[in-house]
């Protein structure tokens, strides 16, 4: 399986049809990916690159400007990447995006067939302080979807950082967990690893991680992109695959299904929990390790 990730780092559009022409410029001519992972706050950089959020003086006043677009707005943004998952016959997970129900705000993002259909989404459900600021909800489940690449899981922002979320994909028997993420600048790269590196060796499972290289209303986000897999089947038993994306270009590598069985064949850890304990968060059980 190829996966393949964009940070949008060193990008300079400032239109619609730029970013499709920038799209176009990193991916078109590249060799066919199986997965393409965007990072976080994707629509929030889109909005405030086409100049749609007037002048917020922060990113909290950015973000409660890109609420209250219209609906429309997002819907066209969900059509230019369903597009784009036909075009290049890909699954894709197009960052994440702040959609509004009732009187409650979401962050979340969605996995894209290669047809272009939606085949689900996943809420963020832990928020850190500034977001619980920014006054979003907290999602409740966090599913599993099936797909002819295997059963793919999304973690969302914060919740990296909660081992309940990997344990219960893992435990739906997820494959493959993509991961959209926006770190601030600077000494990161711990705080990075104590995340989806940890849940990866936790979980067995692979972590295509998509970490966002832009500025938002004066915020710089910047951290490397990275591929996660198991230790034991890593050069130099890293549990990272791939890693980059800062100068701009995509990251990608190939997943091999058949040696991260292998590790699990020879340490199967999920057979020793209880899926029953994590069903506040949706684990319905009867998946694990393969």
């Amino acid at each position: 399986m190829r996966v393949r990730t964009l940070s949008f780092a060193g990008s300079t559009f400032t239109s619609r049809q730029e970013y499709l022409d920038y799209l176009d410029g990193c991916l078109a001519s590249r060799e066919k990916c199986d997965l393409l992972v965007f990072p976080a706050l994707l629509s929030l950089l889109l909005a405030w690159r086409f100049g749609e959020l007037g002048s917020p003086g922060d990113l909290a006043e950015a973000v409660r400007a890109l609420v209250r677009l219209p609906a429309a707005w997002q819907d066209d943004l969900a059509e230019t990447h369903r597009a784009l998952a036909r075009g290049l016959s890909v699954h894709l997970v197009p960052g994440t995006s702040f959609t509004v129900e009732g009187d409650r705000v979401f962050q979340e993002a969605c996995l894209i067939s290669p047809e272009g259909e939606i085949l689900g989404s996943q809420r963020q459900v832990f928020l850190s302080r500034e977001e619980r600021q920014w006054e979003l909800s907290r999602g409740e489940e966090v599913p599993v979807f099936a797909t002819e690449l295997g059963m793919l899981g999304i973690i969302v922002g914060t919740d990296a950082w909660y081992p309940e979320t990997g344990r219960v994909l893992a435990l739906q028997g997820a494959e493959v967990v993509c991961h959209c993420g926006a770190l601030p600048a600077g000494e990161n790269c711990w705080c990075q690893l104590a995340g989806m590196w940890a849940q990866v060796q936790q979980n067995q499972f692979f972590c295509v991680e998509s970490q966002l290289a832009a500025v938002i209303a004066g915020r710089e986000f910047a951290a490397e992109s990275l591929i996660h897999a198991p230790c034991e089947m890593t050069a130099g038993y890293t549990g990272i695959v791939a890693g980059g994306g800062l100068s701009g270009e995509p990251l990608e590598a190939h997943l091999d299904r058949e040696a991260r069985l292998g590790v699990i064949r020879q340490y199967p850890l999920l057979k020793l929990l209880d899926p029953a304990a994590y069903s506040p968060l949706g684990c319905r059980g009867g998946g694990g390790n393969p």
